[in-house]
């Protein structure tokens, strides 16, 4: 399971049980988060705002998942080829993102009023 920054800082928002909510829907599975997912979370965390917090909080979550390496493409394109790469699933708030894994055929967990769910 890749984990784009924007579900990271979603469940960091609102706590919620996701991890085990995804282990429901999916199965077990090891967290991974792209090193370019990392950059991003650390930029965003380092500029004032609401949003820096979660940054940073979100950067905690995904302390201890595996990290992956990136390429130079953009973050989301980044994600994609990992995913069908690694043959996983991508967990993310995105909804551009989500339509364009979709399209690939690459699996996509969401986040739906704090519940973990799967979109169609």
């Amino acid at each position: 399971m890749i984990f784009d920054s924007s579900f990271l800082m979603a469940v960091s928002r609102t706590p919620t049980t996701w991890f085990e909510d995804i282990i429901d829907r999916i199965g077990k599975f090891d967290p991974v988060i792209l090193a370019c997912v990392k950059e991003e979370l650390e930029r965003l965390g380092s500029s004032p705002g609401s949003r820096s917090r979660l940054a940073r909080v979100a950067l905690e979550l995904g302390a201890t998942f595996q990290t992956a390496p990136c390429g130079r493409a953009r973050v989301d394109d980044e994600i994609a080829s990992a995913a069908q790469r690694m043959n996983a699933w991508v967990a993310t708030t995105d909804g551009r993102l989500s339509s364009t894994l979709r399209t690939l055929r690459v699996g996509v967990i969401g986040l739906r009023s704090g519940r973990v769910f799967i979109p169609k």
